[in-house]
């Protein structure tokens, strides 16, 4: 085939990522939120519509009425019941109840569907046409045609209606057209539904072109965030263009990332490297454009969660190396696998407290960074290199992918430096990871035997040296939030305008905090590495790298306890192993984003800050109020402290 025939082919997932593209733009303009669970929703109401046509037999009309019903009160019962109490929360809180979001929904269709890949019969006729003298099914034109008919049914409503002007002008100034009599809570009731109801459109169109697939669908909102970016998340039909043309030509790449070539052309050849390149246009574009994002005359009240000072930074990592001992030696090998795994999970977790928690950076790339070092880790085991080495290099490797990847937070912040860092994260999955060329034709992927001092440690000598590792970086970390760094850090975190005219360097502060979280994460790489004696990509996956913020901020995503917290979560980690001892380690994911959707707004500070506050209210109650009415008169002339007295004659 040629180009031209591979770039009409890719006319039904350009519009896809039109009609994804545009429930972004609508839900941003009415509410100013990224909607990081768009694919997440358009992949369940596609399960939902083929369970009622194919499973019970529905006629598709029927199923497409309930399956649009189905969005509409999902886009409702969300806004109302989460982001209506989020309305003026910081970025992070908003962000992160997306991504709950976005893992219950994953969740769910794991538990409820058959999630294997299968590619169901289209909705519309797919009998092949011509186009051009080529030969394509009608489907992609339809599903092209739709998003290009809704866009322009949108800008007119959004030009020629008073709903259309009542979110521009919500979007100017939310506080202006409140006192105006506009309701912000009806505009973003409306435009949350309707962006719901075009990622269903978008899934039950698409999945009889690129299969029913319950990750891939999910995955696509990070092509579809370079599409709104490109609109600025303002315009429509240049959403729907450029929906359309990056569909076109990652299917005309294909091509060439397909075709086999001298070694130099390893870059743009293999697997995932055309689906990488909506990832990379976002990263470029945020680096050189600085700003995408249009700003919003919203009124942002509430604050980021608290990151106390440790107390028990001597008597913590004592009792933490008992306890950890203690269980070593008295478990299982099933419960001793999963507690490293846990272990590797706080060193990853801490990493995320260190560069979001410390300094305010949204990075969704942190598991992106333990996975280059457990990659790293196989590259190296396999010439000999001593365990303690290996380890310092996959992690010194890893920092330097989190230096590249933190270069855009020196132009970029909020919910922009979230979007740079998760297409990080998705570049790295399907353009380097999955590639198995970089191992050779050998299996370098096989990671050695652990080592010390020319032994070999064993499952329970490796677990006693990963338990001593994070308990020696969690009291590093510790140390380091009552530092001078640790100090001017949060001050970065809480206002970049004021640390500036402070003195502060925060070109410097968010470059090492990018550098030692990236360093962090890469060691925990580098010991799940070793503790699978395999480098398995899989565990490295964007879907990781949300489930580990998730749990970090569940438990404090500001305390070293939270990272703590964190780990007892992880994937295949301790609770994990709890779920399959009770049958029920299909939940995860469903218990994961709901607890994450009820802390975001009862216990946003995390449940590692329950003793803090417990402290705080004890400490309220013992210390003395000041009274604030006025001295008795008792007849005595009081100076005032404005005002002095003058002496009686």
């Amino acid at each position: 085939m040629s180009v031209l025939q591979f770039a009409i082919l890719g006319l039904g997932l350009g519009g896809a990522y039109a009609l994804l593209a545009l429930g972004l733009v609508t839900i941003y303009r009415g509410t100013g939120v990224l909607n990081f669970s768009q694919g997440a929703v358009a992949m369940i109401c596609a399960y939902v519509f083929f369970a009622l046509r194919d499973d019970l037999g529905l006629p598709t009309p029927v199923a497409a009425l309930i399956t649009l019903a189905f969005a509409v009160v999902l886009g409702l019962a969300f806004y109302l019941l989460v982001m209506r109490q989020l309305r003026n929360s910081p970025v992070l809180a908003r962000i992160t109840s997306t991504l709950a979001l976005l893992l219950l929904l994953q969740g769910l269709a794991t538990l409820l569907f058959d999630v294997q890949t299968r590619t169901p019969v289209s909705v519309v006729p797919a009998a092949p046409i011509s186009v051009l003298g080529i030969n394509m099914p009608a489907d992609r034109l339809v599903l092209a045609a739709v998003a290009v008919v809704l866009a322009v049914a949108l800008g007119l409503v959004s030009r020629r209606t008073r709903i259309g002007l009542a979110i521009r002008a919500i979007s100017d100034s939310e506080k202006g057209a409140s006192l105006s009599g506009l309701s912000p809570v009806l505009i973003g009731t409306l435009t949350w539904a309707v962006g719901f109801v075009l990622a269903a459109v978008a899934g039950v169109m698409l999945s009889p072109i690129a299969g029913l697939d319950a990750k891939a669908l999910t995955l696509l909102v990070v092509p579809v965030f370079a599409a709104a970016l490109i609109a600025r998340f303002t315009s429509f039909g240049v959403a729907v263009a450029a929906g359309l043309g990056l569909g076109m030509v990652e299917s005309a790449l294909q091509l060439v990332t397909g075709a086999e070539g001298a070694w130099y052309t390893w870059l743009w050849t293999g697997p995932g490297r055309s689906q990488a390149i909506p990832a990379l246009m976002v990263i470029l574009a945020m680096i050189f454009s600085g700003r995408l994002l249009p700003a919003r005359g919203e009124v942002v009240r509430g604050r980021l969660p608290i990151s106390p000072p440790p107390r028990y930074r001597v008597t913590g990592p004592i009792v933490a190396l008992v306890l950890g001992l203690v269980f070593i030696y008295n478990v299982r090998p099933s419960w001793l696998s999963a507690g490293v795994v846990s272990l590797a999970g706080i060193l990853i977790a801490l990493s995320a407290v260190l560069v979001t928690g410390f300094i305010g950076q949204i990075s969704l790339a942190q598991v992106a960074f333990a996975g280059f070092g457990g990659m790293m880790t196989a590259l190296l085991s396999g010439h000999g290199l001593p365990f303690p080495l290996v380890l310092l290099l996959s992690g010194a490797l890893a920092m330097a992918l989190g230096l590249l990847v933190g270069l855009p937070s020196l132009r970029v912040r909020g919910p922009s430096l979230a979007l740079v860092t998760l297409s990080a994260a998705y570049m790295c999955q399907v353009a380097i990871f999955s590639d198995g060329r970089l191992f050779g034709d050998q299996g370098f992927n096989r990671v050695a035997s652990p080592t010390l001092f020319g032994m070999e440690l064993g499952d329970t000598g490796f677990a006693v040296v990963t338990l001593v590792i994070v308990i020696a970086t969690a009291s590093l970390v510790a140390a380091l939030r009552v530092s001078a760094f640790g100090r001017r850090a949060l001050a970065v975190r809480e206002n970049e305008a004021a640390a500036v005219a402070a003195g502060i360097n925060i070109k410097r502060f968010k470059l090492a905090a990018f550098a030692l979280s990236a360093f962090v994460a890469g060691v925990g790489g580098s010991l799940l590495g070793y503790q699978a004696n395999v480098f398995a990509f899989e565990r490295f996956t964007v879907f990781e790298s949300l489930h580990v913020i998730a749990m970090a901020y569940i438990g404090g995503i500001g305390m070293v306890s939270g990272a703590i917290f964190a780990g007892l979560g992880a994937g295949g980690g301790l609770f994990s192993q709890l779920l399959a001892t009770w049958g029920a380690d299909a939940y995860q994911l469903v218990i994961a984003g709901g607890a994450l959707l009820l802390a975001v707004q009862a216990h946003p500070d995390g449940m590692a800050s329950t003793v803090h506050t417990i402290r705080e209210r004890r400490r309220r109650r013992t210390t003395p109020a000041v009274s604030d009415s006025p001295p008795p008169d008792d007849g005595e002339d009081r100076a005032s402290p404005l005002k002095p007295s003058v002496p009686a004659k």
